[in-house]
């Protein structure tokens, strides 16, 4: 489907080309049978970083799959007020411990690229 869509827009007058992502908090859950993990809150509690960098390769891995090249994800905010609607997507309202959950991204990243210094965002 996106592939589809892409191809058209990349077909008309101007060449514009699409940027679409999903939601893939807690996983590609927009897909039968793809793999549902714990919201955030949940994984916190694990204090375990390198569970959640694995989580991030295998939710990178389904999306890419199915042809989507950019996620909403993850949220790394520190939550300090229940009354947000979106807390369970905060590792803890302990800054360290969202810190040390930023594996995430490098999940869904992947490596840094052979030729890049260390520091310098990219994406994969």
């Amino acid at each position: 489907m996106v592939n589809t869509m892409q191809k058209a827009s990349l077909s008309t007058r101007l060449g514009i080309p699409m940027i679409y992502g999903i939601d893939a908090v807690h996983g590609h859950n927009n897909v039968y049978k793809a793999t549902i993990f714990p919201h955030n809150i949940g994984l916190g509690v694990t204090r375990d970083p390198n569970l959640v960098k694995r989580i991030g390769e295998a939710t990178a891995l389904e999306v890419r799959a199915t042809g989507i090249p950019y996620v909403f994800a993850p949220c790394i905010a520190v939550c300090r007020d229940p009354r947000w609607g979106r807390c369970y997507e905060s590792y803890s309202e302990d800054h360290k411990i969202v810190q040390m959950m930023t594996e995430i991204i490098t999940g869904l990243q992947g490596g840094l690229p052979v030729h890049s210094k260390k520091g310098v965002p990219f994406v994969a």
